[in-house]
């Protein structure tokens, strides 16, 4: 009896434990099969394609867009920034007002949804456009500190940058579509909190004391998922400037106030701020003619008019338009290329008065490491000796710009030379208030001096001669 329990029981152990090795194998195979079936359907997964995504939009249903897009003409990732209300600003009581009194009050506002970039447009980006347009350089190029592929574009204007953004179907964001892109719906700070860390982006307590390859802080992303939506480079919107804009303004999808100021808008702050000024409401105006090395920018499409991003050429023009009539140069006050070139030849030439003294350009501004720029510095200029004539320098001491304003201080038109190897003006350009192109003029040396330059227009057309 015994032995034949015992072999009953040698026998349940056997076809227990081949029940086991069969349970376990086909459950092997099950999971095999679900894993190659979801592998089969990650992979043969095809992207949105454009036609989907057009259908999602004119049918409106909204909860189908995805969550990132890729934009055909930059071939830059967009992040969906959903439909609805945010707290835009800061109370009038809270401990940052006394230094940021024109993010004040706080206001709610509703935002329809739209598509942010997720990183600031960089160099190699910019270039792609460049190289589809007639656009001119940005002013930081040739720079070591600034013109890495993987780093922002710095050096553009307002008009440069909407310019871009419309090239590639896009506009700029406007101030509430910044600040939401930045600081979701909680109200936060900081893109990523109520607290600054020096950890998170690049401002002046960092001490790198320049851009960044754009992405560089994954941690300080925002809540959407943008990054450096604080420090690195101040970022161009829309939206003109008003200090007591907040106090009045729209509840709904605001544009900034009406008109066609001089005073444009920059937010985010940059390598040269300190932590309050690198959060999601500090507002920075700039003059829309500003083309500084902390400055850059990043595009937005509206979900109403993502078919703009497939075919640019359909976008509205209204940025375009208001970029394009800040401070236009009034006919009798014009001065024509020809009069300029032959009579101001020597304009670029700084007076040899003992009371010049060279002011560099922005960064160069006195800028000794250890503070950091203020507003009134990087807009402070020395004259050259002739009337209404304010110019900036590189380090070297060659010039980056001449700036010819009128008797009230406002800017009239602007030149920008070419340097050769040699350290010669090869080419100089003068632009109007636009940011557009007048003439420029190819010149001609020998023995170090110029003799001759060749005056063109802007689309290329000869326009005569320049001697001096």
């Amino acid at each position: 009896m015994c032995v034949h329990i015992q072999f009953i029981h040698i026998n349940n152990i056997r076809a227990w434990r081949c029940f086991m090795f069969c349970r376990m194998h086909i459950l092997m195979m099950v999971v095999g099969v679900f894993f190659v079936l979801n592998c089969v359907s990650v992979f043969s997964e095809e992207p949105l394609s454009q036609e989907k995504l057009l259908e999602i939009v004119h049918n409106k249903k909204w909860d189908a867009l995805p969550k990132t897009i890729i934009s055909p003409k930059d071939n830059k990732e967009m992040v969906l920034i959903p439909a609805g209300e945010f707290r835009m600003g800061i109370p009038s009581d809270s401990t940052l007002a006394a230094k940021l009194a024109d993010a004040t009050p706080a206001h709610n506002v509703y935002l329809d949804a739209y598509y942010m970039d997720k990183c600031e447009v960089t160099n190699e980006e910019y270039e792609k456009y460049l190289a589809d347009s007639s656009a001119k350089k940005p002013l930081f190029s040739d720079d070591s500190l600034f013109n890495n592929p993987r780093q922002p574009v710095v050096g553009i204007s307002y008009g440069d940058a909407v310019s871009y953004a419309r090239w590639a179907g896009k506009r700029l964001p406007t101030e509430a579509e910044w600040e939401k892109s930045a600081r979701g719906t909680d109200g936060r700070i900081y893109p990523w909190g109520q607290t600054f860390s020096q950890n998170l982006c690049n401002s002046y307590k960092s001490q790198v004391k320049a851009p960044l390859k754009v992405g560089s802080f994954p941690n300080g992303a925002s809540p959407y998922g943008l990054l450096d939506m604080a420090g690195n480079v101040s970022e161009w919107v829309f939206d003109a400037y008003d200090s007591g804009y907040y106090k009045n303004s729209p509840l709904k999808n605001p544009q900034g106030p009406a008109g066609t100021s001089d005073d444009r808008l920059t937010r985010g702050g940059n390598y040269t701020s300190d932590p309050e000024y690198v959060t999601t409401v500090v507002r920075f105006p700039q003059k829309a003619y500003s083309a500084f090395p902390n400055i850059g920018f990043r595009c937005a499409v509206s979900v109403s008019e993502i078919e703009t991003l497939f075919h640019p050429e359909k976008a509205k023009k209204t940025q375009e338009a208001i970029s394009s009539t800040i401070s236009v140069i009034k006919s009798e006050s014009s001065i024509s290329a020809e009069t300029l070139a032959t009579k101001n030849a020597s304009l670029l030439t700084p007076s040899g008065s003992q009371e010049f003294v060279p002011v560099r350009y922005f960064k160069y501004l006195d800028f000794d490491g250890t503070r950091s720029v203020g507003r009134e510095e990087i807009r402070k200029s020395e004259r050259i000796g002739l009337p209404n004539w304010k110019v900036y320098y590189q380090p070297s001491g060659l010039i980056t710009q001449a700036q010819f304003y009128d008797a009230k201080d406002n800017l009239q038109f602007h030149i920008e030379p070419v340097y050769d190897e040699k350290g010669q003006e090869k080419t100089v350009r003068l632009y109007n208030q636009k940011g557009e192109m007048v003439y420029s003029s190819e010149r001609i040396f020998k023995d170090g001096v110029a003799i001759r330059g060749t005056l063109y227009t802007a689309s290329g057309d000869y326009l005569g001669e320049e001697r001096f």
